[in-house]
């Protein structure tokens, strides 16, 4: 159970909390607890879900890549509900792939190039980003503008904090939604991919 109760969608004295809380549990993730977490915030999330909504900006980078990088983050810091929880919308352009990233190491022979820098990015930020070596911004370069560099760090450092916050409140999904209840942290790997 989480630490904290999260809000569910009804529950919400403002409008537009209780509207994301509604999109969270009918579409995003098809599970309110995370967004009804921060809803204790009602500004905060406001503008988290604003932030949430710029990604991807870059034409180099899209929706699946994105995820690919969030589930490493969950995989690396062994947060249950982020490993068990999906982005609904690419959910199933990604779950083949989802094996080459759960793992201690990652697979790159389901990944394009592209990809597969991206999620060494997000490994990256998760595990020491003081590691980066000169030479892995050589290969970012040689595939991402600056731009797309630039977005690949922020929404690596974004999902690290955050994963960090379900880590912490011990997030569970809601009975609600399509996923297992009861989660345990930290994350059971071979669990998390077959969700």
């Amino acid at each position: 159970m989480s630490r904290i109760d999260p809000i569910e969608p009804g529950d919400a004295d403002d409008e537009d909390v209780d509207r994301i809380l509604r999109e969270s549990e009918n579409g995003w993730y098809k599970d309110s607890a995370y967004f009804g977490a921060v809803a204790h915030q009602p500004r905060i999330l406001k503008r988290l879900v604003e932030t949430f909504r710029l990604f991807p900006r870059s034409d180099s980078i899209d929706g699946e890549t994105l995820e690919l990088m969030r589930l490493r983050v969950a995989a690396v810091h062994g947060c249950a509900y982020c490993g068990t929880v999906r982005t609904w919308e690419v959910k199933d352009d990604v779950e083949p792939k989802e094996e080459a990233i759960f793992g201690d190491e990652i697979d790159s022979s389901v990944l394009t190039r592209r990809e597969e820098l991206a999620v060494r990015v997000a490994d990256y930020m998760s595990r020491d980003p003081q590691d980066i070596p000169d030479a892995f911004f050589e290969e970012l370069s040689e595939e991402y503008t600056d731009e797309a560099i630039i977005e690949l760090l922020l929404f690596a450092g974004l999902e690290v904090g955050l994963d960090r916050f379900c880590i912490a409140l011990r997030l569970d999904t809601t009975e609600e939604s399509p996923y297992p209840t009861g989660l345990e942290y930290p994350l059971d790997r071979e669990s998390s991919r077959n969700t």
